[in-house]
């Protein structure tokens, strides 16, 4: 493998994304770039024999820690843009009646008329009708809800 020519493909590739298409026919794969051109073939041979260098022949360990950085970044994307989260919500001043709720943490009487506010999780698949009547209330349940994310998530990416 000429290291110079695959360095200079990876440089000039930089913003590029790349497209793999499988012809059924004759198991062939075939690569292209994201405006639909097909790379070259010395520089598709220099990226097999690297990639065949990087995923041959893993050990455990090293297999295990590409789970664990995929199940991570994974993670990452799903908790800043989907996770669940606590949310303050203020009482309207203009009510006509007050209305109030029982907390789904310590049971204390919540209401419009008494509390200023109110906590509710809010989240992608993770909302639910409970209120709660303050961050320390809400925080265990929040943690609980992201370790079961967390343990779900790494069993998805098989993390041992």
């Amino acid at each position: 493998m000429d290291k110079g020519k695959i360095i200079e493909f990876l440089n000039e590739s930089r913003y590029a994304a790349f497209r793999f298409n499988y012809e059924e026919n004759s198991g062939k794969i075939q690569v292209t770039d994201n405006s639909g051109y097909e790379i070259n073939p010395e520089y598709a041979l220099m990226i097999i024999e690297g990639m065949t260098k990087a995923y041959v022949n893993l050990s455990d360990v090293k297999m295990n820690n590409i789970r664990i950085r995929n199940a991570e970044n994974d993670l990452w994307n799903y908790s800043q843009l989907y996770g669940p989260t606590a949310l303050e919500t203020p009482f309207r001043n203009n009510l006509k009646r007050n209305w109030g709720f029982t907390c789904g943490t310590c049971g204390k009487k919540v209401s419009s008329k008494s509390d200023n506010s109110w906590w509710r999780i809010y989240g992608s698949g993770y909302e639910s009708n409970n209120k709660y009547c303050s961050e320390q209330c809400i925080r265990p349940v929040l943690s609980e809800i992201k370790e079961k994310i967390k343990i779900e998530t790494y069993e998805r990416f098989g993390v041992r």
